[in-house]
């Protein structure tokens, strides 16, 4: 009995994995990917479901002489969605919020890897509600 409930809880999860992810695609390629140009995409992408109050983060090495654009976009379920850039010692170098998508384009003094961490503002719980929701994507292009 236990483990027919277990085996349907990791299916019923596997399966909204799998159609979560597919749909993070789809809003990644049509959302996201077009406001990269004219920078060439790296190929380097975080894409994944946010809840309310949680985080993600990418680690990348920026090279010296190449100009870059960063690209959040998140879906607007999620709110005013914050991006912190850290340096290698886990300071946050640059920090800036919005609603949807944030764009920064900028090159560096010497290269570094940086991290790149977005997170989801907390839902203020009323009654019951559910925690939002929504796809987020991490884009990076140079030139």
């Amino acid at each position: 009995m236990i483990i027919k409930s277990i085996l349907k809880l990791l299916i019923i999860v596997l399966i909204f994995n799998t159609s979560s992810n597919a749909q993070c695609n789809a809003f990644n390629k049509v959302k996201c990917v077009p406001k990269l140009k004219p920078y060439i995409n790296t190929q380097q992408l975080a894409n994944t479901v946010l809840l309310s109050g949680d985080k993600t983060q990418l680690t990348s090495t920026f090279y010296y002489g190449d100009e870059y654009r960063l690209l959040v976009c998140a879906q607007e379920a999620l709110g005013k969605i914050k991006l912190n850039i850290k340096d290698a010692n886990d300071r946050v170098i640059f920090t800036t919020s919005g609603y949807g998508v944030i764009m920064w384009d900028f090159n560096l003094e010497a290269t570094q890897d940086l991290t790149l961490e977005v997170v989801s503002p907390p839902l203020e719980k009323k009654d019951g509600s559910l925690d939002k929701s929504g796809c987020v994507s991490i884009l990076m292009g140079f030139k």
